[in-house]
């Protein structure tokens, strides 16, 4: 092996490293590791990043080769401050701790050293550890499970054969890269199946990044989006932003109601999507993102990309597998078997345990849940607020605006047949409220923002009341 000489600026001395440092192949030989790794000289100069190492400490190669470690611990946090101490007294050491760029890690700092001992660089090496999600409000309400869930009656064949399949399917679309929609209506689990396919919680979990699209305006959506870069003139924190991009990078970004995005948005949203690439506010360096995309949406999308209100390059680039969540209403036989699964979670933090009268199950058999799983759930945790060991029929509370028996939606007329389904009457309320919404506010705008909902989903549903 070639060897030269080098000078040590801690020592004076002369010491040898093998050649193979400087060769330009060493940099692709650090970027195949899946943690981020720098190589350090002794007077803690850092002389080659990889790119997960930027990720982590949220900043860019050109900021740190050539840099001294140390003079980033007030961006990246006091965890470097200590790795650039140890590597000061040339000892090996490991440390665990919290970037500013909301990261847990392990990393230690490695002294290389020649055959007889000199000391000639050091190798950093950082690992993220405990990130199982970001941006998601845990909900232990439903979880999709590979077996079926006990389930009295013969439910749990039925979750196997229905909601066990789609599940399946969306995992092995995100096993072969492939983007998946999920859609349904509110509270069909999507959020859970999408947590399922992106393995959140699990011990050893890639990235999963939770992001509600109804939150995010166009001011807001490159700073979210794609994070800020730090010590530009757009970062206030003088640490820069971590986006959900990076912070999905290696697992899964899911986006939550993606139909409520700007169009402004969809387009920003498009691009990175063709590219694959994004770049952070105050940077013009590309950076490149390995996500699994998944997307949620309880809206109606070709309503949508017919109204122009949703883009439909943007469509195809998401729905590459679509996968639609069945009602509860359309699913019966599902009821006993979830509400077994809600009542054993229930029950193992009280006592007495919660049983349910006959009656009371007489009513949610009865009951049409407009709500799906959600409502379901509800309507349990309800009853074990109030009741003691025994749900009776007066413990079945259905919260005000989900009641199974809505006020007529409009007198019916000699010639109009009157609404038969359910499903029918909900619709047609529904109808009511929206066009009596929109008489009071002089325009769908004021109504929609008047009832809480965007502008697209009341366009939407008051197109299917024609």
């Amino acid at each position: 092996m070639k060897f030269y000489a080098n000078d040590l600026t801690t020592s004076g001395q002369r010491r040898l490293r093998p050649s193979f440092i400087d060769e330009p192949q060493f940099g692709a030989f650090l970027e195949a590791f899946p943690d981020g790794v720098a190589l350090l000289e002794t007077d803690g100069t850092i002389k080659l990043v990889n790119g997960k190492l930027e990720l982590l400490l949220n900043l860019a190669r050109g900021d740190l080769v050539g840099s001294d470690l140390a003079k980033h611990a007030k961006t990246a946090g006091p965890l470097v401050q200590k790795l650039a101490s140890a590597l000061r007294q040339l000892k090996r050491t490991e440390v665990s701790g919290t970037l500013n760029s909301q990261r847990n890690v392990t990393a230690s700092i490695g002294i290389l050293r020649t055959p007889d001992g000199g000391a000639y660089g050091a190798l950093l090496t950082m690992r993220e550890t405990g990130r199982h999600s970001r941006g998601y409000e845990r909900s232990d309400h439903f979880r999709f499970e590979a077996e079926p869930l006990p389930a009295a009656g013969g439910g749990g064949p039925v979750l196997t054969l229905r909601l066990g399949t789609i599940a399946r399917r969306a995992a092995t679309a995100i096993e072969r890269g492939s983007a998946v929609l999920l859609t349904g209506e509110t509270g069909t689990g999507k959020t859970e199946l999408a947590r399922f396919i992106g393995k959140a919680g699990a011990s050893d979990a890639p990235p999963f990044v939770h992001v509600n699209c109804g939150m995010l305006s166009d001011a807001q959506f490159d700073a979210e989006m794609f994070g800020i870069e730090p010590g530009s003139a757009l970062d206030t924190s003088t640490r820069g932003k971590l986006g959900f991009v990076e912070a999905a990078d290696g697992g899964t970004l899911f986006l939550d109601q993606v139909t409520d995005l700007s169009p402004v948005s969809q387009m920003k949203l498009v691009a990175f999507l063709e590219s694959q690439t994004f770049s952070r506010l105050g940077s013009m360096q590309r950076r490149k993102a390995r996500i699994s995309l998944v997307t949620a949406t309880n809206a109606d999308l070709p309503d949508l990309i017919g109204s122009g209100a949703f883009r439909r390059d943007l469509y195809y680039r998401i729905a590459v597998v679509t996968l639609e969540l069945p009602a509860l209403r359309d699913q019966p036989e599902l009821v006993a078997a979830l509400t077994e699964n809600v009542l054993r979670r229930l029950n193992a933090g009280r006592t007495p345990t919660l049983q349910l009268s006959a009656a009371f199950t007489k009513q949610l058999s009865a009951h049409a849940f407009p709500g799906n799983v959600r409502e379901l759930t509800n309507i349990l945790e309800r009853a074990a607020a109030s009741a003691e060991d025994m749900a009776l029929a007066e413990h079945f509370i259905v919260a005000e605006g989900a009641s199974s028996r809505p006020a007529p939606a409009r007198p019916v007329g000699d010639g109009e047949t009157s609404p038969q389904s359910f499903r029918d009457l909900m619709q047609a309320f529904e109808s009511w409220v929206l066009e009596k919404s929109i008489a009071e506010h002089g325009s769908k705008r004021g109504a929609a923002k008047a009832l809480g909902i965007d502008i697209a989903t009341l366009v939407r549903k008051t197109k299917r009341a024609k």
